[in-house]
């Protein structure tokens, strides 16, 4: 006899959570992605919504700050889903709506994201942008396990811009005045003053070269966390417990998050046929601020102010900045007060499953989150200083920002939810089926106080009875209600030939009843094909050992826009200090608190609807491969939008309309490679996948206006619209030859208006017949990119030998455009501070350099139309990033057992190690930093360790 064996792919049989229930890969006919926990832990961040990037090809994860308690991540499934009614997917943990960011990584055993209409209709008006589901884990076998997981990080900014020094601040800003004047003999700063720093060292009196951002960026950046995990299994009762404790502090000092997260999750066995299980849940996080200006704005001036401004002369005493509303970033990080947001969250889910006869399988549960944040916002005076040169001292001058105010506001937002479900499986020969029926109720309750007083005496007492001078007060309250009965039928012949029947009849408040506009139905349906099972593929099986045909189409809903009651007209309340909208009027003198209707309303609102097909293929290749391949095309329809209307008198805002339609196409492919030689385990896989978006209707609407982006037809949502720059012009001919730009032609003086040598030229592609007309103008504004990824990839490297671990994550973005302005852009140029220029703003335009990177220098509100938007000022966002590299070593046995320790792992990581990418430096390609303002993305460096007791 001669007998060979195959490798089977054991992944074919693992469980993969799903709407209401779960079901084996290998039957799987959706689009559908399995993370588990090992994968989720390897990364060490303070959000979990971070930890699904490049791990699930169509998922785009955009992290846009680094700063403590904001640092969570934009997830978009299959792309932007919607113009007015957000792109957020629906997150479902444990059956409960919440947020990824609420649950700590370590008690998630796995996230399974479900991306095609076939996989998330059964979730109905709710599903349109996707849905990720989330288990946690729960207690099997017996006895008592305990484990504890603990690491130590410290962070630093991946980029920051270099900022220009006090000489070269004085030098450059002379350089601008004389391209200003025309004058090269002008100047704002003599040339003894320049020479006297550059001979005498800064004394903070009168040579001062502050460096902001090294006074500024004081605090430790430091990140830790710990977790501790019990395990209870016994024949009746199983009981998961975690603990967690997370402590991040950021770049800039009164900047940190604290978070304690607490999870118990038992199961009581009543009988064979009947089990109790449950959810509770604790979570309780602290975020400190600044309470007068967000550490975006206070970075950005950090960034963006001159040098030769005083900064600190000593504790408690700040410089002036060089402002003349002496607002000083150090004073306003370090003294000035702080925000501080306390978030309670407490979830009881209670439920049974019920198997009353064979193959009947009874489920339900009730649930309710409460989640209370309070906020307590203090502003406190800081005493400004400037130099005395006659004492050699400092005097002060006044306080900043000038008066004191605590606000203090508390939140009561409470989430209910009923299901009922039951699900039958049975077979007859080779026909094997499930079914499920179910209904599920939701209501969300929210209510909101807040107060605040001006006029404290005592900085150290920040309690509202002590404030002397102006209080207000203001509240709020609103309810959603949702509803839905749902039913799945699969259905599969000789586990070869598979099909699946997805329904959802839902209903919302949001809607009119009067109408008939609360209730829509949901339905998909979807086949798969095992060719490997058949006769004719046997001759194949050598190579490709699994092939998967996979097929779904589907209609979901989006009905999660800001307003809960768009149906209906309301009276709002304006600002009782504020009687410029309308709603206010005058006795004698006095203003009187009035009520309007804001807002037109619209019976007829209803939700989006989207349409998605979808193909795939899974293939099992040589053994150790695996493929994966979606194509799919999603149309949106019936998006909400504010129809612009005819306006009759009081200012009321345009009613939500269904109107807009888009379109996205998208493609996705997973390989994986994984084998083991001798004591080499080598798993290895790479992903890729792009989506474009196009919009097909606006429902005649020309365009949606945004400033630097437009929505119109046929291009993709919110691209960035201006001019086309042609580069710089180089001498005097190329402007009198060239279109007259925004009607300012040629001036032969040098200090007159219209272009000059070295400003940028722009593209005539637009006149009255659609053709060059000889001037630059609004009408020669077009399209010139988009900042949605574009051709995302990652490649997860895992290699384990004897006791060695080691992950290697690399994540990129093939095209993806930004939009750089303001102080990230324009030298001298800041709408709220007196600023300076950054290190990359030398490289400017003069006649010995005229292929520079930024035209001409000008002074602050000089630039002319050299600063529009413009390409110029697109620049690539394409990157590639090593997100993590993580070594482990397992201690060996022999030495653990010593300590009664079953296993334990040590292990050291880096993330955001480096980053390949053409954007300009100092800026990181991940963040939109239209204009400097943002709170860098955190480079970080950790030890760690893992012991199971």
């Amino acid at each position: 006899l001669s007998v060979s064996l195959r490798a089977d792919n054991t992944q074919l049989s693992d469980v993969v959570v799903v709407g209401y229930g779960t079901q084996r890969r290998s039957s799987i006919t959706g689009a559908v992605v399995t993370i588990k926990n090992e994968a989720l832990t390897r990364r060490q961040v303070a959000s979990t919504s971070n930890l699904l990037q490049g791990l699930a090809p169509g998922v785009t994860v955009q992290q846009q700050s680094g700063k403590p308690g904001a640092d969570a991540a934009s997830i978009r499934i299959r792309g932007t889903s919607s113009m007015f009614a957000g792109s957020d997917p629906l997150i479902i943990i444990d059956g409960v709506v919440s947020t990824l960011d609420n649950i700590d990584p370590n008690a998630i055993e796995s996230i399974n994201v479900l991306k095609d209409a076939a996989s998330t209709a059964i979730y109905g008006s709710r599903a349109s942008n996707g849905v990720i589901l989330v288990r946690t884990k729960r207690a099997s076998g017996n006895g008592l396990k305990v484990s504890y997981n603990g690491f130590v990080s410290k962070q630093v900014a991946t980029s920051i811009p270099k900022r220009t020094t006090a000489i070269e601040h004085m030098e450059l800003s002379n350089i601008a005045e004389r391209n200003r004047t025309g004058n090269p003999a002008a100047f704002l700063y003599t040339q003894a003053l320049i020479d006297k720093y550059k001979t005498t060292a800064p004394n903070n009196l009168d040579v001062i070269n502050t460096d902001w951002l090294d006074l500024l960026l004081t605090n430790n950046g430091l990140m830790q966390n710990h977790n501790v995990q019990l395990i209870s299994g016994g024949e009746r009762l199983n009981v998961f417990t975690s603990v967690s404790y997370l402590k991040q502090q950021g770049l800039i000092q009164n900047n940190s998050y604290e978070k304690y997260d607490i999870r118990f999750n038992p199961d009581f066995k009543i009988s064979d046929k009947l089990t109790l299980n449950g959810v509770f849940s604790y979570n309780n996080s602290k975020t400190i601020n600044p309470s007068t200006g967000s550490a975006e704005f206070i970075i950005r001036q950090a960034i963006g102010l001159p040098a030769i401004g005083g900064g600190s002369y000593g504790e408690g005493m700040y410089g002036t900045a060089g402002q003349t509303n002496n607002r000083n970033p150090l004073a306003m990080a370090e003294a000035a007060g702080t925000a501080v947001r306390k978030d309670n969250t407490f979830l009881t889910r209670a439920g049974f499953t019920y198997r009353p006869v064979k193959n009947l399988e009874i489920e339900a549960y009730w649930a309710r989150e409460v989640r209370n944040p309070t906020t307590k916002t203090f502003v406190k005076n800081v005493d400004i200083y400037q130099p005395n040169l006659t004492t050699q001292g400092y005097d002060k001058i006044g306080v900043w920002p000038g008066s004191t105010s605590l606000g203090q506001s508390y939140f009561d937002n409470i989430y209910k939810t009923y299901l009922a479900q039951a699900t039958y499986t049975g077979n007859v020969k080779n026909h094997n089926f499930k079914i499920l029926a179910g209904g599920q109720t939701e209501l969300f309750k929210n209510s909101f106080f807040s107060a605040s007083r001006t006029g404290f005496i005592n900085s150290n007492q920040p309690y509202l009875n002590l404030g002397a001078g102006a209080r207000d007060n203001n509240a709020s309250a609103s309810e959603l209600a949702l509803a839905g009965f749902f039913s799945r039928l699969n259905y599969n012949y000789d586990e070869k030939y598979f099909l699946e029947l997805n329904g959802r009849y839902d209903g919302s408040s949001r809607f009119s009843q009067d109408l008939d506009k609360q209730w829509g139905f949901f339905p998909s349906v979807s086949a798969g094909w095992i060719l490997s099972k058949e006769n004719f593929f046997k001759k194949a099986s050598g190579l490709i050992s699994f092939a998967k045909l996979r097929g779904s189409i589907g209609s979901l809903g989006n009905q999660n826009f800001s307003s809960f009651y768009p149906f209906d007209a309301f009276y709002g309340q304006s600002a009782y200090n504020n009687p410029d909208n309308g709603t206010n009027t005058y006795f004698n003198n006095v203003t009187t608190l009035g009520y309007a209707i804001l807002e037109f309303p619209n019976r007829q609102i209803a939700w989006e609807k989207s349409n998605q097909w979808n193909a795939g293929v899974d293939l099992g290749i040589a053994t150790h491969f695996t493929v994966t391949a979606d194509y799919y095309v999603r149309s949106l329809n019936d998006m909400i939008l504010r129809q612009p209307l005819p306006q009759t008198g009081g200012g009321l805002l345009n009613p939500l309309i269904n109107s807009g339609k888009m379109e996205n196409r998208g493609w996705e492919i997973s390989l994986n490679y994984r084998k083991k030689i001798n004591d080499l385990g080598i798993d290895l896989t790479g992903m890729i996948s792009d989506v474009n978006n196009k919009v097909t209707s606006l429902a005649g609407n020309p365009f949606l206006d945004g400033g630097s982006v437009r929505t119109q037809q046929g291009h993709p949502y919110n691209s960035y619209f201006g001019y086309k720059a042609l580069g710089y012009f180089q001498d005097t001919n190329q402007i009198k030859s060239a279109p007259v730009h925004f009607g300012t032609p040629f001036n032969a003086s040098n200090a007159g208006v219209g272009p000059k040598p070295g400003d940028i030229q722009y593209a005539d592609i637009n006149g009255p017949d659609g053709k060059a007309d000889g001037k630059i103008d609004a009408f020669d504004r077009t399209f010139i990119g988009n900042s949605f990824p574009r051709y995302e990839y990652s490649i997860n490297l895992n290699f384990t030998y004897k006791n060695f671990d080691l992950n290697i994550f690399g994540q990129g973005v093939g095209k993806r455009d930004n939009y750089l302005a303001g102080t990230g852009a324009v030298p001298f140029s800041s709408t709220d501070f007196a600023a300076s220029l950054l290190d990359i703003h030398k490289d400017y335009w003069a006649p010995s350099n005229p292929n520079s990177t930024f035209p001409r220098l000008l002074p602050a509100g000089s630039g002319g139309n050299n600063y529009v938007v413009s390409s110029r000022w697109i620049r690539s966002a394409s990157y590639f990033r090593i997100k993590n590299l993580n070594l482990g070593y397992k201690i060996p046995e022999s030495v653990t057992s010593k300590a009664k320790i079953s296993s334990a792992r040590i292990y050291i990581s880096a993330a955001n190690v480096v980053t390949f990418t053409k954007t300009w430096k100092g800026f990181d390609p991940e963040i939109n930093n239209q204009n400097a303002e943002f709170y860098p993305l955190m480079k970080t460096f950790t030890a760690g360790i893992n012991v199971n007791f």
